[in-house]
């Protein structure tokens, strides 16, 4: 499961900078990532939907802590006022890893029952 996520983070990472691709890569990057990453998660014991929340909740925590660090750095490098700082940390830090999260978990969710079907 582990190794499918960090696939899936891969994904999501490269599809941001690259030009004219970003504007469809950062929305649709999570699905992406987890319609491929879930290929490399190897339990196939449980349900469809059960693997895909695991997947989806893993690809949470990793968007979380990734954009825990990267609020952190730019709340401490740059002069920020006290609104801005909190439409950072509640929308960047509160929301991103919730759709993020679930945006893979769909993708996931799509490609295991695309595989039994």
């Amino acid at each position: 499961m582990v190794k499918g996520v960090l696939i899936s983070f891969g994904i999501i990472l490269i599809l941001i900078p690259i030009p004219i691709v970003h504007i469809v890569g950062i929305p649709f990057g999570p699905f992406i990532g987890g319609y491929y990453g879930i290929s490399a998660a190897s339990d196939s014991t449980t349900s469809a939907g059960r693997k895909a929340l695991v997947f989806a909740l893993w690809t949470a925590i990793l968007m979380l802590l990734a954009l825990v660090i990267t609020v952190a750095i730019v709340d401490s490098v740059s002069d920020l006022s006290d609104k801005l700082r909190i439409i950072i940390w509640v929308g960047g830090v509160g929301v991103l890893p919730f759709y993020y999260g679930s945006m893979a978990g769909l993708g996931a969710w799509y490609a295991e029952l695309k595989g039994k079907g």
